[in-house]
């Protein structure tokens, strides 16, 4: 079942960060269908967040996507040639958004490994924002789609996490520049996951 606009709507952004886990990404791209579990997630929230873009309620070219409905997608380019995948949360007006950071991969694994031009499968080939997206052909040309709709990309209903001690805590990475709010611990992951990305922070269980 796709994931309603509904679970996208709430004002916790921390919260849906953490429910994300376990749900399954999903997308039809070029004719071909891939799938992963999303095993770690990452939160920005407007507007007193110094790391996120919208920071201040800025509004630029590149931003308007992020004040759109909940259930967006919201995808931007860094360091010229990697594509990060963002789902817009909270009310229309209000730029929270969500990284998503990692995923298990399910269907489509061979293509996933031929777009990332690899041999076979293995755990670098999902286990980073950059990477997965490649894999699962995600891109800037699909910034702003509807998620809550089967078409490019859309969300279900995966792998149900009931314990919270299956979430580990922990800083965002690369946040040095965002002052206090460098080390808000904004990022989640599924503890024991291998396909999530390098822990190069401590995490909190």
């Amino acid at each position: 079942m796709v994931i309603p606009r509904s679970f996208y709507e709430g004002e916790d952004i921390l919260e849906i960060s953490k429910r994300l886990l376990g749900k399954k990404l999903c997308t039809l791209i070029d004719g071909q269908y891939t799938s992963g579990i999303i095993v770690e997630t990452e939160a920005y929230k407007a507007p007193e967040d110094k790391a996120s873009h919208a920071y201040g309620n800025k509004v630029t070219p590149r931003t308007k996507t992020m004040f759109s409905k909940p259930g967006t997608g919201y995808i931007y380019i860094i360091y010229g040639m990697y594509h990060l995948f963002n789902v817009i949360t909270g009310p229309e007006g209000v730029a929270h958004c969500i990284l998503v950071r990692a995923v298990e991969p399910l269907e489509g694994q061979e293509a996933m490994a031929r777009r990332r031009s690899m041999s076979k499968v293995r755990k670098e080939m999902t286990n980073g924002p950059g990477k997965f997206s490649i894999a699962m052909g995600i891109h800037k040309g699909l910034n702003g789609t509807d998620l809550t709709q089967r078409e490019q990309i859309w969300i279900e209903e995966g792998w149900p996490l009931t314990d919270p001690k299956e979430i580990l805590v922990g800083p965002r990475v690369g946040m040095s520049t965002a002052e206090e709010c460098s080390n808000w611990p904004f990022r989640f992951r599924i503890k024991g996951n291998r396909w999530t990305s390098k822990p190069d922070t401590v995490y909190y269980e």
